[in-house]
């Protein structure tokens, strides 16, 4: 029994590459598998092979899957990551149509209930990574490995929510952030101090939802205080 069925349209390697995708969102192929080879597809779907091989490209350009070469290669699903949010909201920066002050807005509603879910949820080898992740802020004062360091907490926290959506949207806003800023490269301690996390982390391990949710919109007010006033400095240096 196939889930797939012939296609007589037109454009109908669109209409492969829709019928696949639906296949790999509705879990049919998961991360990591193989999709029929070429042959196959050719003969589930009733298409020539230049339609074959028109949806796989169209899959491959949207992330879905990764080409490989050789006697076992072929076309695998990737691992739906953050990353293509993250691309398509770089998209919309590009065009003027989404600002740094909305980005840090947004920030600020989303961050602090992501550490209060945290909270809720951390485990004592969490708790252990987030300390880990909080002492080595300093490795390196060098860019761009210096906004990675300074950014773990973040990304970790938002794993520990337990909710993927809030995590793929906190880490989409973390990697905008990083890719608008990196321009500017201030001085680290300057736009991010040392320590910054140091209350939110221990409200996060003592479990303390409430606390952890104040504290993170906290310290999301002084960073984007800092980074008004580092763009600021920025655009009358341009002048």
């Amino acid at each position: 029994m196939h889930i797939f069925k012939p296609i007589k349209q037109i454009r109908a390697s669109s209409e492969v590459g829709q019928q696949l995708k639906n296949a790999i969102l509705d879990g049919e192929y998961k991360a990591g598998d193989k999709l029929p080879s070429e042959r196959e597809l050719i003969e589930l779907f009733q298409v020539s092979r230049t339609v074959v091989r028109e949806a796989i490209k169209s899959l491959e350009a949207g992330g879905l899957v990764e080409i490989r070469q050789g006697a076992t290669g072929g076309a695998f699903v990737k691992h739906l990551t953050f990353e293509r949010l993250s691309d398509a909201c770089q998209d919309l920066f590009l065009m003027g149509k989404l600002s740094l002050p909305e980005l840090c807005q947004a920030r600020m509603l989303i961050e602090p209930q992501v550490a209060r879910m945290a909270a809720k949820n951390c485990t004592p080898e969490q708790a252990k990574a987030l300390q880990e992740a909080n002492s080595h802020e300093s490795d390196s004062l060098a860019y761009p490995e210096t906004v990675i360091l300074r950014s773990q907490v973040h990304y970790l926290l938002a794993e520990m929510s337990g909710n993927r959506f809030l995590e793929a949207i906190v880490k989409s806003l973390l990697v905008l952030l990083s890719n608008q800023t990196t321009k500017f490269q201030p001085p680290t301690d300057e736009i991010h101090p040392l320590g910054l996390h140091d209350v939110i982390v221990e409200a996060v391990i003592a479990k303390d939802g409430a606390k952890a949710e104040a504290e993170m919109f906290a310290h999301l007010e002084d960073f984007n205080r800092r980074l008004i006033e580092i763009e600021r400095k920025y655009m009358d240096k341009r002048a």
